[in-house]
């Protein structure tokens, strides 16, 4: 029995890339030959025409194709082999044969047609997560969810663990698509993606009830990587992706929407119940990035272990330390273990990206947790915030920085309960909150204006109830000291210095502002200069 004869074909992935590479290799070794023969390309070569040329060879050699206008096979056509679409099996053998390509290694299989993972993260080493594996496992394979969330802060893991998610239970779905949102493309591109791959590219396009009726009839994975990008877009359209989400939740069908994000969205949350759900990715466990330690060739004792994996649990900060570790100390903990908790330029441009979506109430509520060094109660915080939130935006605000953003953890095991940050964040917020201060007093000083809005006005820099004698001494050395040195560094005169935030505090009683802690702060300040 003949096999039979494919209609059409189209480069599969992997294929794409080849025909890329023996193209780049095919022009370079025209270009050389025409530099050999001439002394240099002339300015009207068309490379696509040389193609077209030697393929028109293959198909039609009794013709003379040297001088001609119009080719055996078309340029879209060369387009369309290029960029993986579907083209007649003929034309398809004719362009591998000109770029030195066996065909059936550049052509699509059916396994490659049902899969497309080229916009996810190549397979790595993967380590621990046993138990969120285990439960999403669960939801889309036994139980059949619908719609999964996973979500968690940036470089915790989300992709990697989907990753390997997907590669051990691909062999469950007809056809798996991996897209990525990073980019923060409309809806209708996606619509277009979703329509042509689940189609084999007998669409072009088509809308979202269409696409329900593929998921409808076979059962697929769409994976939508880094939703958190497309909150952003505009309203119309970022309705048009909750439309589609919606009605993946509550339609029957036989497919799993899988969505990656940093923030947890309102309308997701929403959503949630037999069949849909989600999960926070949070730190790691002094297990698991012991772990990745040692696959990051990382050495060390037991204990410098663990205290590495306890400063360290972000698995993306925790690998970006661990390259610096192995460039200056050759992969040897013990002398960094020296070394307070470490934030160089990477991190902190990484976690001002964290921080760049916070509101003004959650970025002033991590500052009100940062001041007590992770020991803040629900009521101190009542206390901290003073007028500047109401008790409903506190309680708003500390789900959010917990469940949205996942910035924000909880010590259950303190009573009472006590709110806190990952030592590297802790650190990062520290020397953010230091900074920021330094900025605007520095900007009062030169304008001698104050807006109301400050930080030294609505943040305690030493916090007063209840009295904690060590607390308020790690907080004169962490945050009044630093803001007054720096200032002191730009003015270079103590006496200015000091006159310069007595005029603040005449600035404030001009202003009315007695509410807030501006007073206080200034006073310290003034203080630590009477220290010196």
């Amino acid at each position: 029995m003949h096999k039979r004869q494919r209609l059409s074909l189209k480069a599969s992935e992997r294929g794409k890339n080849l025909i890329k590479e023996a193209r780049i290799k095919k022009i370079e070794q025209a270009r050389n030959e025409r530099i050999k023969v001439q002394g240099k390309i002339e300015k009207a070569w068309d490379i696509d025409e040389m193609f077209l040329r030697e393929a028109s060879k293959i198909l039609e050699p009794h013709q003379n194709w040297d001088c001609v206008e119009t080719y055996a096979v078309s340029l879209m056509t060369w387009r369309r082999f290029r960029e993986a679409k579907p083209i007649t099996a003929i034309n398809f053998q004719a362009f591998c044969q000109v770029l030195v390509l066996n065909w059936e290694d550049v052509a699509e299989n059916k396994a490659d047609a049902n899969k497309d993972l080229s916009e996810a993260p190549p397979l790595s080493n993967f380590y621990g997560r046993t138990q969120e594996l285990t439960e999403l496992q669960q939801w889309l394979i036994q139980e059949r969810c619908r719609l999964v969330l996973i979500h968690g802060m940036g470089g915790i893991g989300k992709r990697a663990l989907a990753r390997y998610l997907v590669d051990k239970i691909a062999n469950k779905y007809d056809c798996l698509i991996w897209l990525s949102l990073e980019s923060a493309p409309q809806f209708q591109q996606i619509l277009i993606k979703l329509v042509q791959f689940l189609s084999k590219s007998e669409k072009e396009e088509g809308d979202i009830s269409q696409l329900m009726q593929y998921l409808h009839h076979q059962r697929c994975l769409i994976i939508l990587d880094a939703w958190e990008e497309i909150i952003g877009n505009s309203k119309e359209d970022y309705t048009n992706y909750s439309v589609f989400v919606e009605r993946v939740a509550k339609e029957v069908h036989k497919s799993c929407l899988l969505l990656l994000s940093r923030i947890k969205p309102q309308n997701i949350e929403i959503l949630e119940g037999q069949l849909v759900r989600s999960k926070r990715l949070g730190v790691l466990t002094y297990e698991e990035a012991k772990e990745i330690l040692i696959a990051e060739g990382l050495s060390g004792t037991s204990n410098e272990l663990e205290e590495f994996s306890r400063r360290y649990s972000n698995p993306w900060i925790l690998k970006k330390i661990a390259q610096n570790i192995r460039n200056v100390f050759n992969g040897d903990i013990s002398p960094f273990m020296d070394v307070s908790i470490f934030v160089g330029d990477a991190v902190t441009e990484f976690l001002d990206k964290q921080f760049q979506p916070l509101s003004k109430a959650e970025t002033n509520l991590i500052y009100w947790v940062a001041l007590r060094r992770n020991t803040a109660s629900w009521n101190q915080l009542l206390q901290d915030k003073k007028d500047f939130l109401t008790d409903a935006q506190l309680l708003q605000t500390l789900e959010d920085l917990i469940a949205k953003h996942s910035l924000l953890d909880k010590q259950i095991e303190e009573l009472p309960l006590i709110y806190i940050l990952d030592p590297v964040i802790l650190k990062y917020t520290n020397e953010r909150f230091i900074r920021e201060n330094y900025q605007e007093i520095n900007q009062a000083f030169k304008t001698e204006k104050i807006n109301g809005s400050e930080l030294f006005i609505s943040h305690s820099f030493i916090t007063e109830h209840p009295k904690d004698e060590e607390l308020n001494q790690e907080q004169m050395r962490r945050i009044v000291k630093p803001i007054q040195k720096m200032l002191l560094a730009e003015l270079r005169s103590q006496q200015q210095l000091e006159d310069k935030l007595r005029n603040i505090l005449s600035l404030l009683q001009d202003r009315g502002l007695s509410q807030g802690y501006a007073n206080q702060n200034i006073l310290h300040l003034i203080s630590a200069c009477e220290q010196i």
